[in-house]
């Protein structure tokens, strides 16, 4: 394929173009005071989205030109990693991207090198993440999740609450599942639930593609100790499903080659709704996890040994049930699982006293590291078995309302865990702004890598000023007005236009939100600063001659059918 080659100073230049546009595009949304975004919805006919959420604007957005759409996808993969890792922050990973990037690229063209900027960047960085932890007020209160999620969700009433409750019934490693609810008000059910660490074996099986997971309603649930490589082993058990109208989830060793893509091909077409996963757990554990995921379900596992129907001789009795199952790509949660509860706590019993027999042992009882093992592994059947699971249905008045208001209530979630992390320090920018002084006597090794201090300092001042621009707030008296205060904890409520004690008044940021917003802003555009050259293939058009994405998306259809 033809090659295009595109030098330096234009591929900068372009690429800067595209940094530039996302970033105005997205900016407009940070604090509480940010405006909203329109976004027209691919499909002609359906609703647009409403949001101010960063990364959902940020992700919205391509351009024509392939070399600006490079510089925009740096700015949606910060923000894109910031939402995966700690659900907020978006935004401010946003501005801090830009801000550097400008600067960057004001200083290169000034005659400074790439790669010593680089290191002067990530001293700096390195410098500022030790300060926050340091400064981090820790030991986090349910009242201080209440503000911080008021905050993430741009004031949503009661949903602090909600959350607070949610992190305290199922603790910092709990897991919480979030869909759209069927009312106006918000609603939290904690209930049963397996979560293990296996995601979906294609994202093919994706039913949200917003949030990347694969949903099933009400599913039958096979539990199968071998490989499934031919489709046609399922088609019993799968027609016995879709006659009572339900969904299958396959929990599997493996689902490969012509099984994996019939699977792939109906579910996509709509015939019948199934997902399938790899069973947790490895080797004899996986047998071990089979049979107490069967007790969970109420159905049975289907192991590799002579006691145990073939695929094509399963019936559904032989299925465990549950109310719903969420797979992302790294983790399956099975909530509501319709096995007797009653006996499943009869058996954690059993093993909480295989367990305490295990600790009673003597030295010298047996191997030291074996005794370990099995005790280890009796812990994690027993969280297996006894876990909970969170699901908070988000109410509103209409769908478009509503699937705005889940993002941030989710993003909020996430940044009320951060903050149990790693505690907490002032919002509205102002921690960010105060590690301008831990920069300030920063001595380096040469003019380039000061000049990286430099540039870092410009970015950390760069959230506050957004923020307080998008409230319609003097930024430079604000920016006085802390100087002035001898006190790392005041910050400035945009909002209601006043100042005082960040936990006072509710202006909280969880410290590893900010660390991570700023980290990786960092590492992206190092990359870009240090990139001379741009190669990229030539499209050869005329395979796509007669082909109208605009008709196609309108009429849902593919002309080259």
């Amino acid at each position: 394929m033809t090659k295009q080659i595109i030098y330096n100073p234009e591929a900068r230049s372009r690429m800067m173009h595209g940094v530039d546009s996302v970033a105005r595009a997205a900016v407009i949304t940070m604090g509480g005071s940010g405006p909203a975004v329109m976004i027209q919805h691919r499909t002609d006919g359906m609703m647009p989205v409403f949001t101010r959420d960063g990364v959902t604007v940020a992700r919205s957005i391509g351009f024509e030109d392939r070399i600006a759409d490079l510089g925009g996808r740096m700015l949606r993969d910060v923000a894109g990693a910031v939402s995966r890792q700690v659900g907020d922050g978006t935004t401010t990973a946003i501005v801090l991207a830009q801000k550097i990037a400008q600067e960057s690229m004001k200083s290169v063209a000034a005659g400074f090198h790439p790669l010593q900027l680089k290191k002067g960047l990530d001293l700096g960085l390195a410098l500022v993440e030790k300060n926050l932890l340091e400064k981090a007020v820790t030991g986090v209160t349910a009242d201080w999740i209440e503000k911080i999620t008021a905050v993430a969700t741009k004031d949503e009433p009661g949903v602090g609450k909600l959350l607070a409750q949610a992190l305290e019934e199922l603790g910092s490693e709990g897991r919480l599942s979030f869909q759209l609810g069927n009312g106006r008000e918000d609603e939290l059910d904690i209930v049963e639930g397996i979560h293990y660490e296996q995601g979906y074996l294609s994202p093919y099986f994706v039913t949200d593609k917003t949030r990347a997971e694969a949903v099933l309603d009400n599913p039958y649930i096979l539990l199968y100790d071998r490989e499934i490589n031919d489709l046609m082993d399922l088609i019993p058990i799968l027609e016995e499903v879709k006659v009572e109208g339900r969904c299958l989830l396959v929990i599997a060793d493996d689902v490969v080659d012509k099984a994996l893509t019939g699977l792939l091909l109906n579910h996509v077409r709509g015939i019948f709704k199934v997902i399938a996963v790899k069973a947790p757990g490895f080797g004899d554990k996986r047998v071990d996890r089979l049979k107490d995921l069967a007790l969970l379900t109420g159905g049975k596992a289907i192991l590799d040994d002579y006691s145990s129907p073939k695929l094509e001789q399963v019936s559904l009795d032989m299925l465990g049930q549950a109310q719903r199952v969420v797979v992302t790509e790294g983790a399956t949660t099975i909530i509501g699982a319709k096995g007797d509860r009653q006996a499943v706590m009869q058996f954690i019993d059993t093993l909480r006293t295989q367990a305490d027999f295990i600790l009673a042992k003597k030295p010298g009882q047996g191997s030291a590291t074996g005794n370990k093992h099995d005790f280890e592994e009796l812990e994690e059947r027993i969280a297996l078995l006894s876990g909970k699971t969170g699901v908070f249905s988000v109410g509103g008045s209409t769908d478009f309302e509503i699937k705005e208001r889940l993002v941030r209530i989710e993003n909020a979630y996430m940044s009320a865990k951060a903050a149990l992390e790693e505690g907490v320090l002032p919002g509205g920018g102002a921690a960010l702004f105060r590690c301008i002084k831990t920069l300030d006597g920063v001595i380096t090794e040469n003019a380039g890598q000061q000049q990286g201090i430099a540039i870092l300092k410009l970015a950390l001042a760069a959230p506050l000023q957004s923020l307080t621009r998008n409230a319609g707030l003097n930024s430079e008296a604000v920016i006085a007005r802390l100087n002035a205060a001898d006190d790392d904890h005041l910050t400035v409520d945009t909002q209601r236009q006043r100042y005082g004690n960040f936990l006072e008044i509710g202006i909280i940021d969880p410290v590893k939100v900010m660390r991570l917003a700023l980290r990786n802003a960092v590492g992206v555009i190092t990359t870009l600063i240090s990139t001379e050259t741009v190669i990229m293939d030539v499209p050869d058009l005329s395979i796509m001659a007669g082909y109208s994405p605009e008709w196609a998306a309108a009429t849902r259809e593919d002309p080259r059918a």
